[in-house]
């Protein structure tokens, strides 16, 4: 009996076995396969039998090149069979003497497992997953979907032992999913999906702490707002940066966070300057309590302020930086920039929501000497509601 292996195939299944007959066979031979789709690693049963039935004798499973895949030997019925093990997609043939059966095909299914991280809203969810078999070089293509619309694709490469990986960003709140596919010339698509993951939309405060926190940090700089120490703790610049970006939204002028801001900081109002000139200048909107900083017409820095309370109102206009005094002045006003006559941007104790000061715009402590440093004297400073 005559064997070959072509790509792994397992052993032949033999069947009753007789004494050999003739070797040149005069009839027919028929052959069929228990399935036409695997997956890999999956085995299909391949059967068939001659005509006029005889045991004992020899039936060759050919592929379409002609190779000898296996060798079965017929039953006193002239009935025979084979396990295959195909790792590709493969059409094979039955040959006994001069008889050939009908073409059987065999598609090999790509078997792709996947697995989605925690999505968590400006991050990047992680997305791993395996392809058997394992097609080093090869691509899966990756989709993510936000209540079941398609947000983001990646081709992921797969590795030497069939692994892949990739991060996508979560840049909107929903619930997501995880798409992987892989097909190539050799083998049928594969897919697998793992999901639902839902985005976590956590209340924050002064005090809290970790991931959240930090991603809260990292959108409101990308947004512009003015914070530093961006380190996963909610201290007091995190909620003068919060308590900022509540007012640009004219939602309440509080500092803390609940799933409403998390949902407004993907879909934000961006303010305009009021003057789209060249160069760097400060604009004060008196309406929102905030000072932009506004370079070549694009706004930079957005910060939490007080102006003039209604009877020492701030004075809307164009004015521009006059003098300016490092450290406190005889008014205690630190590191004052002054814009209009007595009017400066200072750094003061107390920055509330409203306009609480007397005529001056102030600033918290800790930006104090960060606009003191950008603003030397010149500098445009413009007031409006």
């Amino acid at each position: 009996m005559r064997r070959s292996v072509l790509g792994g195939f397992l052993a032949v299944a033999f069947v009753c076995v007789t004494m050999p007959s003739a070797l040149a066979a005069v009839g027919a031979v028929t052959l069929s396969a228990s399935a036409t789709t695997i997956d890999f690693g999956e085995s299909v049963r391949l059967t068939g039998e001659i005509s006029p039935p005889a045991g004992g004798q020899a039936v060759d499973i050919v592929d379409a090149t002609g190779t000898l895949i296996t060798t079965s030997t017929t039953g006193a019925a002239g009935r025979f069979s084979a396990s295959l093990s195909p790792r590709a997609n493969v059409t094979v043939h039955a040959v006994w003497g001069n008889e050939v059966s009908a073409d059987v095909s065999i598609g090999v299914r790509a078997v792709v497992t996947v697995h989605l991280g925690p999505v968590r809203l400006f991050d990047g969810a992680a997305v791993r997953g395996t392809v058997a078999p394992a097609v080093a070089g090869a691509t899966v293509a990756v989709t993510l979907t936000r209540d079941g619309k398609p947000v983001a694709d990646d081709s992921a490469v797969i590795g030497a032992a069939g692994g892949f990986r990739t991060t996508l960003t979560i840049e909107l709140p929903g619930t997501y999913r995880v798409r992987a596919a892989f097909t190539d010339p050799d083998h049928l698509r594969g897919t697998a999906i793992d999901g639902p993951a839902s985005t976590p939309l956590p209340s924050l405060r002064i005090g809290s702490s970790g991931i959240f926190v930090l991603l809260l940090e990292q959108r409101l700089v990308d947004l512009q707002y003015r914070l530093v120490d961006i380190d996963r703790r909610y201290d007091f610049r995190t909620a003068d940066a919060v308590l900022a970006f509540r007012k640009v939204q004219r939602m309440l002028r509080v500092s803390t966070v609940d799933a409403g801001i998390w949902r407004a900081l993907a879909h934000p109002l961006r303010p305009r300057p009021r003057s789209s000139t060249s160069g760097f200048h400060i604009e004060v909107d008196q309406s929102r309590q905030v000072l932009y900083t506004v370079r070549d017409g694009s706004v930079t820095n957005i910060m939490h302020v007080s102006t003039g309370k209604a009877s020492t109102p701030t004075r809307d206009g164009s004015f521009s930086v006059t003098s300016k005094l490092a450290g406190y002045s005889d008014h205690q006003l630190y590191y004052p920039s002054f814009f209009d006559g007595s009017r400066a941007i200072h750094g003061w104790p107390d920055v509330p929501t409203y306009p609480a000061s007397h005529g001056c715009v102030r600033v918290p402590y800790w930006n104090a000497k960060w606009i003191y440093g950008l603003a030397p004297i010149g500098t445009r400073v413009i007031v409006y509601h």
